[in-house]
């Protein structure tokens, strides 16, 4: 809406006041008013309401562990899955923070686990109005929760646990990645306390199908995956990008180069324009498209 003077009329000219420098008072600098700050983040705080949240949810008997200080793990009271997924999700986080991971999260993570199928369905449905988007689990990451359905395996959490772990370390790593990372550990192996590798899971054959395909041999390559939109990676071929992101992860683990490549791409000041091609480069010693037959014979031959 403009401005509208009323009642003007025409004033006697006015001595402008004049500083002591020398200067009109009109034309000094005015410090702003400060906008005011935002309060602290309080884990402590955070945590407290987000357990009295969960209870609100799911009743005064659920059980509640926190790990490593802001993996806040809630479930039923009772039951071995229970007691299942939080031995897991300690053996997995002391892993991830031995030379992979460097920075954990500094905000509370919320995992809500269930231990059925309808009682995780009833919760999607009431919290959000509609189905979970996934079966097995998902993360949220703007009100950083994870929620499970347990009953169908409890290798979807060392998946989802790595989601709130990219978020911070690496922020601005792209969705292949971030799911690689997660998918490499659906399956996962731990030679020895504060080690995990991925085994071979169910998407292997999926990425052999396409290798052996017509149609699909030209997307499954290691250089479309590396120039990969995080739009593209979900789209049509999702379950295929899947794959191939899981697949490059679990080769270059196979060959001590996976934690330095991404080490690599987290630490160059400019994130290698996005795609990391200058830090596979580096650590593996050719370019994705170079390193695409070594990867693709790979692939083809383990089980």
């Amino acid at each position: 809406m403009g401005l509208v003077l009323a009642g003007c009329r025409e004033r006697a000219p006015q001595v402008e006041p004049v500083s002591d420098a020398g200067t009109p008072a009109s034309t000094q600098a005015i410090s702003p008013v400060p906008a005011p700050a935002h309060p602290a983040y309080d884990l402590d705080s955070d945590l407290r309401s987000r357990i009295a949240n969960a209870r609100a949810e799911l009743g005064d008997d659920m059980r509640v562990v926190v790990e490593r200080d802001v993996f806040l793990f809630v479930g039923p009271k009772s039951g071995a899955m229970f007691d299942g997924a939080v031995h897991l999700a300690h053996d997995a986080l002391q892993a991830y923070f031995n030379d992979r991971f460097s920075t954990p999260p500094e905000r509370a993570v919320v995992v809500v686990l269930f231990s059925s199928t309808p009682s995780y369905a009833a919760f999607c449905a009431k919290r959000y109005g509609a189905k979970c988007s996934t079966t097995l689990g998902l993360y949220q990451r703007a009100s950083r929760e994870i929620i499970l359905d347990l009953s169908l395996g409890l290798p979807t959490l060392t998946h989802e646990l790595v989601h709130p772990i990219v978020q911070r370390d690496f922020p601005s790593a792209p969705a292949w990645l971030d799911e690689g990372l997660a998918a490499l550990y659906e399956e996962p192996v731990f030679p020895r306390p504060g080690e995990i590798h991925g085994a071979t899971n169910w998407r292997h054959p999926r990425l052999v199908a396409a290798l052996t395909s017509k149609t699909e041999r030209s997307k499954a390559r290691l250089d479309a995956l590396f120039a990969m939109s995080d739009a593209e990676f979900r789209g049509p071929d999702e379950d295929l990008h899947y794959a191939m992101a899981r697949e490059l992860c679990q080769w270059l683990d196979s060959r001590g180069q996976l934690w330095p490549f991404y080490r690599a791409w987290r630490d160059s000041p400019t994130h290698d324009s996005t795609t990391g091609e200058s830090a596979f480069l580096r650590i593996v010693g050719e370019t994705p498209e170079q390193a695409d037959a070594e990867w693709v014979k790979w692939v083809r031959a383990h089980k």
